[in-house]
């Protein structure tokens, strides 16, 4: 599609400066921009909730599509999404909030480093839509004030909504930008950090546990795996205790997260149902080879 402007062709016309453009035909793209809105918003869309990657879209767009187009193009259409996405976030917010009658907000900053800019971000606890995320180089509590409350209070007004209450962290700056903005609004500790750092006694120990039954068994399973490797292919529980020591590898990778999922006793519980299949098993029959029957040799049980 091509959309051309024109002039008045009258010299004396008092219009004959301004270029006429269609409104419909502006609409279906960006300006200065040589593809449609739809293309940006698909390129969006395979990017950002597909997970392609740069590379593949770019084939997708010259290979399959026969579009004439580079790779950084492809680049600068993802970044006209993003610019099309926020352009777009205001309304969605209105949208979700004119059901509320107050407002519960959740403010909490992530750092990926320090000496980084810190990415704050406010959702509204509702109905989960989020209404800011500013990334900020200062995070003292006249900055959180002046940039991520100040504006929340001017929509608050804007849509009639009184303010229900705050949750964070409880970092000291959002303490105080909370009481120099929202002023006998109740603030809450989030209850997740809370449990975080109540737990982390238990967590860390819970990890030293991880650690020395990782220790523990590592080397021994080495050994039992090289030994069951040994035994002759037509013995018929080979395939079956190799299996057992893949699942004894897979199982000292558990990890955990705090306060409540300890990796350590993961391991353990996995470890003592893991005992529990190999004694069931040794019943059931002879053991498999006198290779593992030696007075030095661990039993796969022990190992």
């Amino acid at each position: 599609m091509v959309s051309w402007a024109y002039r008045c062709p009258a010299r004396d016309c008092p219009g004959a400066n301004v270029d006429y453009r269609s409104a419909q035909a502006e609409g279906l793209h960006l300006k200065y921009r040589g593809f449609s809105r739809e293309l940006i918003v698909r390129i969006g869309y395979r990017r950002f909730w597909q997970h392609q990657p740069q590379a593949e879209i770019y084939t997708w767009l010259s290979q399959d599509l026969q579009l004439t187009i580079s790779v950084r193009s492809v680049v600068n259409l993802m970044l006209d999404f993003l610019a099309l996405l926020r352009a777009g976030q205001p309304a969605k917010i209105r949208q979700k909030l004119q059901p509320l009658s107050h407002l519960i907000i959740g403010l909490d900053g992530m750092q990926p480093e320090k000496g980084n800019t810190c990415l704050y971000i406010v959702r509204e606890l509702q109905c989960g839509v989020t209404l800011l995320a500013e990334p900020l180089t200062d995070s003292s509590h006249e900055t959180l004030s002046r940039q991520l409350l100040e504006p929340l209070k001017v929509l608050a007004t804007e849509l009639g909504l009184t303010w229900g209450g705050v949750v964070s962290d409880a970092q000291e700056s959002i303490r105080l930008a909370v009481v120099a903005s929202l002023s006998g609004v109740p603030h809450q500790a989030c209850q997740s950090h809370c449990l975080r750092h109540a737990g982390q006694v238990t967590f860390e120990t819970d990890r030293a546990l991880k650690k020395s039954l990782k220790a523990a068994f590592r080397s021994a399973l080495t050994r039992l795996r090289k030994r069951i490797r040994a035994l002759p292919e037509m013995v018929p529980v080979r395939a079956v205790l190799l299996d057992y020591a893949i699942a004894l590898q897979s199982t000292l990778l558990e990890g955990g997260v705090a306060p409540f999922e300890l990796g350590g006793l993961k391991v353990f519980d996995a470890l003592a149902d893991l005992e529990v299949s190999l004694l069931r098993c040794q019943k059931k029959g002879p053991r498999p080879a006198a290779a593992l029957d030696r007075p030095d040799s661990p039993s796969p049980a022990l190992c």
